[in-house]
């Protein structure tokens, strides 16, 4: 029999007999401690960095260590936490920018009243029977409720639902007043000892990086709370095609990133109901949005049909689920609405966006642009819409980047050049007077190539030119890296910087971004585009004017109105929540949008590397 060995987290002080030859990796999975693993554990992105001590108690360096780590950090004990295994008692640290915090910003300030229509109604039934006569005597509890509670009805009054029929059972239910959830399709889910007025929904968004909740007042229709985390899932990649992989490989992937995903939403649900008072019951009906693969994995049906040619989704229809089914901690038989996809790469969110902003309404022609781990964009106007994704890749969400991370507290978000010194300023997510940087997240990265642009220091194909202050070169005299915030004004005390790889990691995303509206408009037969619309937690607060200093975006795609609106696809589930007309108008949106497959574009091959270029500065 294998020994065991202790191994301690810290700063958490959380340990766990382990088997040797188990990965610091494995270990944090199996005691749920987040760590960044943004290229799903593969030693690419090397952001797992942990120190681990003694060090003679880990497994050799492996080559990618060997590759991502600097010879000042190895000699610090540190180690990737995907690559060390462990071979001793061992006490693992977790730096503050390897920790996968729970910190999401831009999902949670929707608010307002939003139109009724609601899909649900609750029936009080009173205590006070009214006598039956002699012909009902040899009846059911079933059809004595259902007969009370149809004069109270706005539709039709039927218990279907073995949940529901599972409370009406129940001895509570024949002491007093009771409850009735009435579902405009389904009939009652739920019944609910006493007088039970208060009717709320919850929409949920599920995006690959960020997750978020919206509770709504059925009586109201405003949007009362609202709480959001990091994808819980994101430990084993950052991306769809890693959590593919994962659902693949591993005999209990799917499994696990189900488990995870229903974990983070009922923990949601509790944050937004201790903001209100309201309690689990309070929930009559749950509408959810995500990327193909999001909403699949959620459903519990594996994606692997959306890793493979022609990557396609199990069905585009949408799909009414009870509560029971997927494991969401609310009354057994409350319904889930989940949304109607495109296609295998156009989703949920981009249908809910659609219906949020209505573009297909509209004389103008609008180009909605949601970019974030996956980009997606939607053309037209009411004639027809046509829609894409584009590989804008991790990069913009911080990973694959060297001092790369999310958009939260520490992340710089925002670079200019100061006009009168000319030097590089930034600004910082959170407490701006005493927080240092602690890394850059994508909207601080795209500010920071434009102001390189702007200051010469980066070149049209790409390259960093020497002899500019900042620039870092090599032996052969090339531009390696800038310095954007030197070591000992970083709160890491490391230089935060960009590479060259990094550069090449933008010039990826940025064409594809590019190319894809380029292909959109040609293929949709437009020239022009009336309103363009950022959305998304990453699009909505980026400034796109340094978007269209670098080529991300084109000065054509930006002469009309430009919008920044809160996400949209976060609109459009709390919409069809509150107005179940909304559900049709989603389910012709996703039938009638038109999708353009770029990978099988001609022109996308070609257009694709001529736009890494940066544009000149007078254009």
């Amino acid at each position: 029999m294998l020994p065991k060995y202790r191994l301690t987290f810290e700063p958490m002080g959380l340990s766990k007999q382990i088997t040797p030859g188990t990965t610091i990796k494995e270990a944090a999975d199996s005691m749920n401690i987040p760590i960044r693993f943004d290229c799903g554990g593969k030693g690419l992105c090397g952001n797992c960095r942990i120190i681990a001590e003694p060090r003679h108690n880990l497994s050799p360096l492996t080559e990618a260590e060997l590759d991502k780590l600097s010879p000042r950090e190895v000699k610090k004990s540190y180690r990737l936490a995907c690559q060390a295994r462990i071979e001793g008692n061992l006490t693992v640290i977790i730096p503050d920018k390897a920790a996968d915090v729970e910190e999401a910003r831009g999902k949670t300030g929707i608010k307002g009243l939003y139109r009724l229509n609601p899909p649900v109604e609750r029936i009080i039934l009173s205590e006070d029977k009214p006598s039956e006569p002699k012909q009902w005597i040899s009846t059911d509890i079933v059809n004595r409720i259902t007969r009370q509670a149809r004069s109270f009805a706005n539709c039709e009054v039927y218990i279907d639902d073995i949940e529901a029929l599972r409370q009406l059972s129940l001895p509570e239910v024949f002491t007093g007043e009771i409850t009735l959830v009435n579902h405009y399709q389904k009939g009652v889910t739920a019944v609910i000892a006493g007088n039970r007025q208060r009717s709320m929904g919850l929409a949920v968004d599920i995006g690959t990086t960020t997750l978020a909740t919206y509770l709504c007042d059925f009586r109201s229709g405003e949007v009362v709370a609202s709480a959001a985390s990091v994808n819980p899932q994101r430990r084993y990649g950052e991306d769809v095609i890693s959590r593919i992989t994962m659902a693949n490989e591993q005999v209990n992937g799917l499994k696990t990133l189900n488990g995870l995903i229903i974990d983070g939403i009922n923990h949601l649900i509790t944050r937004c109901l201790e903001q209100t008072g309201a309690s689990h019951d309070d929930i009559d009906e749950v509408t959810l949005v995500g990327n193909t693969t999001m909403e699949q994995i959620f459903a519990g049906l594996h994606p692997h049909g959306l890793g493979v040619s022609p990557y396609l989704p199990v069905s585009r229809g949408p799909r009414n689920l009870k509560a029971v089914e997927v494991g969401l901690r609310l009354n057994p038989g409350t319904n889930l609405y989940l949304f109607p996809v495109i296609s295998g790469f156009v989703g949920g969110d981009t249908v809910a966006a659609i219906v949020a902003e209505a573009p297909h309404l509209r004389d103008e022609t609008t180009l909605i642009v949601d970019i974030g781990t996956n980009g997606e964009l939607v053309l037209g106007n009411r004639k027809g819409l046509w829609a894409t994704s584009c590989a804008t890749g991790p990069a913009l969400e911080g990973a694959h980047i060297s001092c790369g991370m999310r958009a939260v507290s520490g992340a710089i978000h925002k670079v200019d050049i100061d006009p009168a010194s000319g030097e590089f300023v930034w600004s910082v997510l959170g407490d701006q007077e005493n927080m240092l940087p602690m890394g850059i997240c994508g909207s601080g990265l795209i500010d920071a190539m434009a102001a390189m642009r702007r200051a010469g220091i980066l070149l049209p194909n790409g390259r960093l030119k020497k002899g500019m202050p900042g620039v870092v070169t090599d032996e052969e005299g090339v531009g390696r890296e800038f310095v954007l915030v030197p070591a000992e004004e970083s709160a890491t005390g490391k230089n935060i910087r960009i590479t060259l790889e990094d550069v090449r990691q933008f010039q990826l995303a940025k064409s594809a971004l590019a190319v894809g509206i380029e292909l959109l408009m040609r293929n949709a037969g437009l020239t022009k585009v009336d309103r363009t619309v950022l959305t998304g937690a990453f699009g909505a607060h980026f400034r796109w004017r340094s978007a269209v200093d670098v080529g991300m975006l084109s000065p054509e795609v930006v002469s009309g109105e430009v919008l920044s609106l809160e996400n949209l696809a976060g609109v459009g589930a709390i919409m069809a929540l509150l107005d179940k007309s909304q559900r049709e108008e989603a389910a012709k949106v996703s039938q009638t949008t038109k999708f353009l497959e770029l990978a099988l574009d001609a022109d996308f091959a070609a257009r694709f590397p001529e736009n890494t270029i940066f544009p000149s500065l007078d254009e």
